[in-house]
């Protein structure tokens, strides 16, 4: 009975693996505004090819997956029907986005919402005017416009390519920027950051403009080549605050820089990532003894991120960054090392520590609450808002990192020393690529606090 069994078995998985299907046609549905190479762009199979069905059907997950991150789509359902024989064609049913964001903007100017809740001062916000274009002419393209005003008062404009060739694997992105401040962050004490504020003039004046010119290897590998122009210029009472805060305690810088960016990208969701894995290097050099006052920097980062399920409703996740920087004697204003972005230790919110060189590392072991659930808005028509995605996780954590700090560490006491931080969080992930974390984190001055987020943690 047993040898029967067996053989049944492997008689099935053997028709698995030899069972073919080919693809006689592609069906697409619901792209409404995306172009249909778009989406076969981002597929591991096209009509013609003739797969064996368990390859296939992976195929199809992984094609799935593919769809949702490139972020055009609220939902994506791919189906494969067999005809006669082993003639089969796959159904591919999107949901679009909501693409033109034309939005007034309110905005903390501060690095992260705690640092401004425990201000709680509403003259440190931006507020305007936001348009962004998304998926313009239906070939994923980005036109956006800014004007902000507020804190910080900003005028932009930029454009996004993905592909500008027939093989689909140039891109192009360009944009230019400019933004001056009443208030300007002078120098770090105590690792906080000291500020000073004129409300009769702008202390701080950026512009910016770059061209970047994108490289996709197949699906998951891209090279980017950013080339950038930068003015910052402030002014004399900054100097005599700090007189580093520019090189040779110049009231403005300017440079030129380049930077190259590798991506080799394997996660299942970007948004909210649960298996795969990630890897980042990114090079760059600024100033080129082109133009007066330009710091001379070299840099190089390395980061690597993996997600692992180990059980039904557990999963771990791990990240690890590194950078260095070749010169030591950097002005203040290009010293930025954790407390900045998405490069801080959980349970730090209210610190910075500026440095030439850091180590960062994040974990995460998390337990899904509440797996994916789609719910209907009862007033709501469009399915771009009506169908609302939910789901959530808790998270249990542990983050250290380390800076690398010859020129502040005298009055900077976190810098030049381990710290870390563990702790527990909720996590709830909607639609729009929407991520809200609430964390509970201890760190290692002993110091606890319940903090919140927009966006994964890593």
């Amino acid at each position: 009975m047993l040898s029967s069994v067996l053989s049944f078995g492997q008689e099935y998985r053997d028709s698995l693996v030899n069972s073919e299907s080919i693809i006689d046609r592609i069906i697409i549905t619901g792209n409404n505004k995306t172009k249909e190479h778009i989406i076969t762009r981002e597929l591991l199979f096209h009509e013609g090819d003739t797969l064996p069905k368990y390859i296939l059907e992976t195929s199809i997950e992984k094609s799935r997956e593919n769809l949702m991150n490139i972020g055009l789509f609220n939902f994506v359902d791919i189906k494969y029907f067999q005809g006669v024989g082993e003639h089969t064609d796959v159904h591919i049913q999107v949901t679009e986005r909501w693409y033109l964001w034309p939005m007034p903007i309110f905005e903390i100017a501060d690095r992260n919402f705690n640092e401004w809740f425990s201000k709680k001062d509403l003259s440190r916000t931006n507020y305007g005017m936001y348009v962004r274009q998304e998926n313009f002419r239906g070939r994923d393209e980005i036109l956006q416009v800014q004007f902000l005003l507020g804190y910080s008062q900003r005028l932009g404009l930029a454009y996004t390519i993905p592909y500008i060739n027939r093989k689909q694997n140039l891109g192009f992105t360009a944009g230019v920027f400019t933004t001056r401040n009443h208030e300007i962050a002078y120098n770090t004490y105590q690792n906080k950051l000291l500020f000073y504020k004129d409300p009769e003039r702008y202390v701080r004046k950026d512009l910016s403009a770059f061209v970047r010119v994108t490289k996709r290897n197949g699906l998951y590998q891209y090279f980017n080549t950013t080339f950038e122009y930068k003015k910052v210029s402030t002014v004399d009472t900054v100097l005599e605050m700090n007189n580093d805060f520019f090189i040779d305690g110049k009231t403005h810088q300017q440079y030129l820089s380049i930077g190259w960016n590798f991506r080799l990208d394997k996660r299942d969701y970007q948004a909210y990532a649960q298996r795969g894995y990630l890897f980042e290097a990114d090079i760059y050099k600024t100033g080129f003894g082109l133009l007066k006052n330009e710091p001379h920097l070299i840099g190089l980062s390395l980061a690597f991120r993996k997600y692992q399920p180990i059980a039904q409703r557990f999963n771990i996740s791990a990240m690890v960054k590194g950078r260095v920087v070749q010169r030591d004697d950097a002005p203040y204003s290009n010293q930025r090392a954790l407390g900045y972005g998405n490069d801080y230790i959980r349970g730090y919110d209210y610190y910075v520590m500026n440095g030439q060189n850091f180590a960062l590392f994040r974990s995460n072991f998390k337990y899904t609450l509440m797996p994916t659930k789609v719910y209907k808005a009862p007033i709501i028509r469009s399915d771009k808002f009506r169908l609302i995605p939910v789901s959530m996780y808790l998270n249990a954590f542990f983050d250290a990192g380390y800076v690398s700090d010859r020129q502040y560490a005298e009055f900077n006491p976190l810098n030049n020393s381990w710290q870390y931080s563990y702790g527990i969080g909720y996590d709830y992930v909607t639609y729009y690529d929407l991520v809200f974390r609430f964390e509970f984190a201890i760190n290692r001055l002993n110091e606890s606090g319940l903090f919140f987020h927009i966006g994964t943690s890593f």
